[in-house]
């Protein structure tokens, strides 16, 4: 049976977390969430291979870390 493709990452390979402002990133960072989920439970016919999904993954920790040091400097405030 031949693979369907599933649907590329949102906004992946193309990332410069550095380069976006604090709303991009945490619009970017659930984007990616939800196509990591989608991915996780989709049926293994259609789902994406597993180290694209840990690549996904590895991505969203750069976007978190690029997040936690913007506020890191910040009284009262936290990545979220």
């Amino acid at each position: 049976m031949v693979k369907n493709e599933y649907p590329s990452p949102p906004h992946y390979p193309l990332l410069n977390t550095r380069m976006m402002t604090a709303r991009e990133l945490r619009e970017i960072l659930e984007d990616l969430w939800q196509w990591v989920h989608e991915a996780e439970m989709a049926h293994e016919d259609i789902a994406p291979d597993d180290q694209l999904i840990l690549e996904i993954r590895q991505q969203m920790g750069v976007i978190i870390s690029e997040r936690v040091e913007r506020h890191s400097d910040e009284t009262g405030r936290t990545a979220e």
